[in-house]
């Protein structure tokens, strides 16, 4: 069951990929915590955030979920990086990819009845796992650039 409600819930985010990806790159910009975004191109962070959102199934069902997290969220610590973004920001951009996500779907009714509503609160366990060892990632990434 809990299956049932996460392939619901990331077949709908990468469906809305682009949809929701553009919302976030305008949070994204506006925000007073990441100041640094505003001067990416939309269409890059736009890019960035349709692949994670087509990207996040795979992230969540691996079987080396930290090893498959690590390896794709060390390639976006590095796109930021090098957009000189600094690692506060880029930490911050991760965590506003995976609240877009639950916010697009919260506003489309994905969720009504309580059962669904139960599914989902399991399955936050799991994304906020995928996107901690994003985290993590980022921060190693920007430490061992930062070192070179």
């Amino acid at each position: 069951m809990y299956e049932a409600y996460a392939d619901k819930l990331l077949n709908f985010t990468a469906q809305h990929a682009t949809e929701i990806a553009q919302q976030w790159t305008k949070a994204l910009q506006t925000s007073s915590r990441t100041r640094a975004y505003r001067k990416v191109r939309e269409f890059k962070l736009v890019n960035q955030g349709e692949l994670f959102y087509k990207s996040l199934k795979k992230l969540f069902f691996d079987q080396n979920i930290y090893d498959v997290s690590t390896a794709y969220f060390s390639k976006f610590a590095e796109d930021q990086y090098y957009e000189n973004i600094p690692l506060e920001e880029a930490a911050y951009a991760l965590i506003m990819l995976r609240r877009h996500m639950w916010l697009f779907a919260e506003f489309n009714v994905l969720f009504t009845s309580s059962l669904d509503q139960y599914q989902a609160a399991e399955s936050i366990n799991r994304t906020v796992l995928v996107t901690d060892y994003g985290v993590l990632a980022i921060i190693k990434k920007y430490e061992e650039l930062n070192k070179k």
